[in-house]
This record gives C-alpha cells, structure tokens and sequence, in this order.
C-alpha cells in the first residue's frame, strides 16, 4: 500500500512546493509594486510639479524584485484622475500605477509536463492632497485659524483643535500638538475675524523660505488674532455641517476648509508667526463658550480650493501635511 500511495503523496507534495514557491514569488513581487506605487506618489506628493514619479516607481520596483518584468517599462507616467486628484484649474496628476509580470519555474510539476507558472501583479497609489504653496485670495474655505505645524496627523485622524493663544501664559509660550489660534488675515478686530470665518479669508499666503522676515517677505507671515469674543459663535454657525461627514461631504461644503500651519512657538498674544504649510479639514463640532469655546475637524484627503501647485523662485519646497494610500 505505501509503494501504491507514494507517487501520489510525493506529487501532493511537489504540488505544494511549486504552489507555494508560486505564491511566495507572487507576494514579493506583489509587494515591490505597491511599494513601487506609493513611492511614485510620494514623489507627487511631496514635490509640486514631480517630473520623476516614473523613475522614482521604476527604480524602487527594480530594487525590490529584480525578478519581474515592469509593464511597461519604465513605469508609466503619473496621471491626473478626477476621483482622485484635485479638481482644481492646475490639475497636477497624482495618481501612480505599476504593473508587473514574472515566469516562475516549476520542479515537481514538470513531471506531468508543466514547466513554468506565470504571475500578474499590479498597484495604483495616490499621493495627495496637494498642500497649497502659495493660496492666492478669494478662496471661500481659508481659515483664520493658524494650527501648530508639529501636530502628527493622518487621512481621517480626528484632532481636537486647542484654543491656547487668546491670553497665554508663561507655559503656553512653547505650543503642543493640535494648539491653535485665530489669525487676523486681511485685517484685524472681531468684524474681520467674523469676515473671514464666514467668506473665507481673503489674502495671499506663501510657505516660509526659512530665512526671510515679516517685513521681506509679509506674505509667508501671519499675525495672532488674541480677540475671539465672535469667533466660536460664528464658526458654529457658519462652519458646522448636519447631515455631512469627513467621508460625505457636497464639493462646496462649508465645513471642508484649508488651515494654515504655523509655528507658534514663542507667541504670547499679539505676534506675528512664520507660515509652516496647509492642511485640509473638515470641521466635525464646535462648541461656543466665547474664548474658552472648542473646534474638532478631521483630516481629510482634499485640497485647499484655490491653491497653487507650483512654487515661485527655486528651492526646496516645503510642505504640509500630505496622504499617500494605495486603492488597488
């Protein structure tokens, strides 16, 4: 009985080896090209205006599985896609595939005449959203609000907005995560923070180079706005949102709005602070106590209506916060 039964357990046998050396080749390469993809997006992401997703994706899927064969190859270039990308009138592609296929050999199952096996694997990535470089005025969903650039946030993260700069104290001068204050853009006083919140504010905005000054270069500054006996009450009732949420909202929703980074390190009332980059939020509560009232928003994968994607002058860029994922 074991000499009838051993041809058909060595062939059970060798069927597992090939299959399994098959899906373990399939997962490495499935694996190098969603890295591949997402280091694309990145590129993307990162870099306003990327001219090297392509090579990035290329040369990171090659590293990963010498093994496979790049279709094409080089990657294909980024792409712009409407369900994924900002609609906006600089439609910058943010959208990576990568495509891959592989012949893996066969040892056991050549015995029945099956020589190779072949895999097909592919990734598609988006890097966004695109952090507005320089906002120009007019943009409906601009916050005066200026929020700590060293906050740790990602796609959908709920962050409580903490309100710390109407009258700081001593400790308050060193600001932490999810810290906030209302920024005069445009103007000061309460009628323009109230103008503000409910039109958008109106100014054009510039990430800070590092070394420039308020008084060189006043467009990558903001100031403090320590006045906000208005400002609660009017984001409560011009910023708040039944019916919608982070993951459902109209394009126009008044509750997906662009926030300033800043670095509020140092503020104490009145002070004007550098611009660190843009976030996108969506503005879930607020509650209105006068200056102790609280805004909670959600991260989301949008873009700052508005926005330009490519920077003035040369340089590094430096941005805000971005999403990569992959969605295939």
């Amino acid at each position: 009985m074991m000499v009838v039964a051993l041809p058909a357990f060595v062939g059970a046998m060798g069927l597992a080896m090939d299959v399994g050396n098959l899906y373990l080749n399939h997962r490495r390469a499935q694996t190098a090209v969603d890295a591949a993809a997402l280091s694309g997006a990145t590129c993307q992401a990162l870099n306003p205006g990327c001219t090297d997703g392509s090579g990035v994706a290329t040369q990171t899927a090659t590293a990963d599985d010498p093994y496979m064969t790049l279709n094409p190859n080089p990657v294909a270039a980024p792409f712009f896609d409407d369900a994924y990308c900002p609609s906006a009138t600089y439609k910058v592609p943010c959208e990576v595939t990568v495509s891959a296929t592989q012949t893996v050999p066969f040892y056991f199952a050549r015995l029945v005449g099956v020589n190779t096996g072949a895999i097909s694997v592919t990734a598609t990535a988006v890097g966004g959203p695109f952090n507005s470089y320089s906002p120009p005025g007019g943009t409906g969903n601009m916050m005066p609000i200026g929020l700590q650039y060293t906050t740790p946030y990602k796609d959908l993260d709920s962050i409580p907005l903490a309100y710390k700069f109407s009258s700081p104290s001593s400790g308050d001068s060193i600001p932490g995560p999810g810290d906030w204050g209302y920024l005069a853009i445009g103007g000061s006083g309460a009628a323009q923070l109230t103008t503000n919140i409910i039109n958008g504010a109106q100014g054009t905005m510039a990430i800070w180079d590092g070394t420039s000054t308020s008084k060189t270069a006043p467009s990558e500054f903001v100031q403090s706005e320590p006045g906000v006996s208005t400002g609660f009450k009017d984001m409560a009732k011009y910023r708040t949102c039944p019916g919608e949420t982070p993951t459902s909202f109209s394009p126009d929703s008044p509750c997906a709005v662009c926030i300033p980074l800043v670095d509020w390190t140092g503020c104490t009332g009145k002070c004007t602070v550098p611009i660190m980059g843009f976030a996108e939020f969506f503005i879930t509560d607020v509650t209105d106590h006068g200056s102790s009232g609280t805004v909670s928003a959600t991260w989301i994968a949008s873009i700052c209506r508005g926005g330009r994607f490519s920077p003035t002058g040369s340089g590094p860029v430096k941005e805000g916060a971005i999403a990569v994922q992959l969605i295939n």
